[in-house]
């Protein structure tokens, strides 16, 4: 392993005083909370609520896939802003909203080798440290299956809760609830014994996102409804103030039961003080008037979000209630402007956890630097979402090899065309232009299967009409913006709030799509729209045409064919089979498999109807830069050369 890899782990100087300084001006109570609590009639208090969500096992700013610093990611960059908010205030609360122990290599080192060694899971040891004072599950912190979930949570020295998991006997999975009496200091410098109500919910559709794991083992209720039960629960409980870790997005208030994201709907329940929303991966942070504060502070640790709330006692008979709110969230970037900061100094607090998540740094690069083979070509996915390309190939080709034995000992596939459903998961959208996958030629380790291959999803077959395939397509098809042909200017081609791993294409298909018509569903996909569809020239490889009533198999994955991603078609396919191993496994297995380095053979799925030259504007990561000779395949001219990996690379582009 690289020497200065381990340099990050230098345990001498500790942080110098600018830095100590910049950390804790970052940190400064708002001018209004500070007004507020001056001002205020009666006994007042403030509590500063800090929370993550979404850090999928980014415990370091360290990238596995490519074996680099990245200093865009990782909880230990919070470490500073938290001792620091410590500093700043002496009334704070630390809470994660789940997804918390899966979506890096750390989590599989630590489902393969650590956890099953006795050891702490890395975050829950991370978490301990930094004085998480709760919790709540994601819907991925099931995706190891329970046995891992249950091992990993043994060790967590915090309460973790959840209001709307259960098992099928009826016993809650976690608490659904939990007190936790906090002694504040009040605005007279008194001290006073403060009860925190807290709750917290995720997305029932985990239920069938992993169905594998989870059938006939667990159930998961209305996040609306079972949030508004426990948080009445605890108001009779005597709890002063209640806060709802929601691992669900904003959504709308009109979502009906059921539904993904409802945050915006939990705000607005009575006796709710203030929300942490996740899942989506978005930055925001609103009042929610009328309604409790709401902050969600993106993924990956690239924020720590803040409530801050002043709450008050008109005397002393009566409890406390909240005079004045602000939601924030704090960004590391203003700390990465200072340059790399080493690890020991974003924990210098923590002392203890520096060694311990040393180790577990070096198992981690040790387990995804097993080799596998050897590649011929990059497997980058920079364009990847407007031609075919050789990384998701791979994963076609993978299940392709992986599926051909079970479909052929299933009767009912027989003589079935047989397709292959593939994504890019890095290509950019709602995660950001450093999102992309870029693995060059050379050799192939485990971390290169994990970087085409993100998520430990099931492989899946499914059953599929032809009308089926076209409305799958279609949604897929929904990433791209409608694109006026009457128009001169240049037009933005991608619509970056869609989730590129929800960009579909059918291998063993060949289809066009008409951009210059109105995309089937919105980015989410939970709204569809009456349209005439982008799909046209459908047919199979041989050409021949894909009517309504004929039927394929498809190969997907287990979290596809449950309708992840708002799928609807492959939702109300006939799973066929569920295999007993991963897509991820299928990958590796393949390139381990093969004679010699892998050269996909790109097949030529999909292409844009000619609409006449328009102009329009394609943004990618700007390391697509790098990959000159595949833009101009592609017909593609670089304009203005973006100055920081944190902004969209723009290509020119005729239609």
């Amino acid at each position: 392993m690289a020497a200065d890899c381990a340099l990050v782990f230098d345990f001498d100087a500790p942080r110098t005083i600018f830095e100590e300084t910049e950390a804790r001006a970052q940190m400064t109570l708002p001018e209004q909370i500070v007004t507020a609590q001056g001002t205020a009639a009666g006994l007042t208090a403030h509590l500063r609520v800090l929370a993550t969500t979404d850090l999928h096992a980014h415990l370091l700013p360290y990238d596995y896939y490519t074996d680099k610093r990245d200093s865009s990611v990782g909880l230990a960059q919070l470490g500073e802003l938290v001792a620091a908010a410590r500093a700043a205030s002496q009334n704070i609360l630390l809470l994660d909203n789940g997804d918390t122990l899966q979506g890096a290599p750390l989590a599989d080192a630590a489902v393969a080798e650590i956890v099953p060694a006795g050891r702490l899971h890395p975050m829950i040891a991370a978490m301990n440290a930094l004085g998480f004072d709760a919790a709540t599950l994601g819907n991925h912190d099931f995706d190891f299956g329970l046995g891992h979930l249950k091992a990993s949570l043994k060790g967590a020295k915090f309460p973790v809760v959840s209001a709307n998991v259960d098992s099928t006997d009826g016993t809650p999975f976690v608490p659904k609830r939990c007190i936790l009496t906090r002694q504040v200091t009040d605005s007279l410098g008194g001290v006073q014994s403060l009860k925190i109500g807290i709750t917290g919910a995720v997305p029932p559709q985990v239920a069938m996102w992993n169905k594998p794991h989870l059938h006939g083992l667990m159930t998961f209720t209305d996040i609306v409804s079972a949030v508004r039960a426990e948080v009445a629960a605890l108001r009779s409980e005597g709890a002063d103030i209640v806060l709802v870790l929601a691992h669900s997005g904003y959504g709308s208030l009109n979502a009906g039961p059921g539904a993904e994201n409802v945050a915006l709907q939990v705000a607005q329940i009575e006796g709710v003080d203030g929300v942490v929303a996740g899942h989506t991966h978005k930055l925001r942070a609103e009042p929610t008037k009328p309604g409790a504060p709401i902050v969600q502070p993106g993924a990956f640790g690239s924020h720590l979000g803040c409530i801050d709330l002043v709450i008050g006692q008109a005397d002393t008979d009566k409890g406390w209630s909240v005079r004045q709110t602000q939601a924030t969230n704090f960004a590391t970037t203003q700390r990465r402007a200072l340059g790399a900061i080493p690890v020991r100094r974003m924990l210098n607090d923590y002392p203890k956890l520096r060694f311990a998540v040393a180790r577990e740094h070096d198992a981690t690069r040790s387990f995804v630097a097993r080799p596998l083979g050897a590649t011929a070509v990059p497997l980058e996915t920079f364009f990847s979402v407007i031609a075919p390309c050789a990384a998701t190939q791979v994963i076609a080709d993978a299940q392709w090899e992986a599926a051909r034995p079970l479909i052929a000992a299933n009767r009912a596939l027989n003589g079935l065309p047989v397709l292959s459903a593939v994504a890019p998961f890095k290509a950019g959208g709602r995660s950001g232009p450093r999102s992309y996958t870029d693995v060059p030629v050379g050799p192939l380790r485990l971390r290169h299967a994990a970087d085409l291959y993100l998520y430990p999803n099931m492989l899946s077959v499914l059953r599929v009409t032809g009308q089926g395939v076209r409305d799958w397509l279609e949604r897929s098809a929904s990433l791209f913006h409608q694109i006026h042909t009457d128009r001169d200017a240049p037009q933005q081609l991608i619509d970056h709030e869609f989730a590129p791993y929800n960009f579909d294409r059918l291998a063993g298909l060949r289809y066009q799509i008409d951009v210059s018509r109105p995309a089937r569903t919105n980015a989410e996909g939970d709204v569809v729209h009456d349209t005439p569809g982008r799909i046209h020239a459908l047919t199979l490889a041989d050409g021949t045409p894909l009517a309504p009533d004929d039927e394929v198999a498809v190969i997907t994955n287990s979290y596809r064919s449950a309708g992840g991603g708002h799928m609807r078609a492959a939702q109300a396919a006939e799973e066929a089979i569920v295999a007993q191993f991963s897509v991820r496994d299928a990958v590796a297995r393949y390139i381990s498999d093969s004679d010699g380095p892998i050269r996909p053979i790109v097949e030529p799925t999909f292409s844009f109807s000619p609409l006449g030259g328009v102009d329009v504007v394609f943004e990618t990561g700007s390391e697509a830069l790098k990959h000159p000779g595949r833009a101009a395949e592609l017909g593609l001219a670089a304009l203005q050369a973006t100055t920081t990996p944190d902004a969209f690379q723009p290509f020119a582009m005729h239609l």
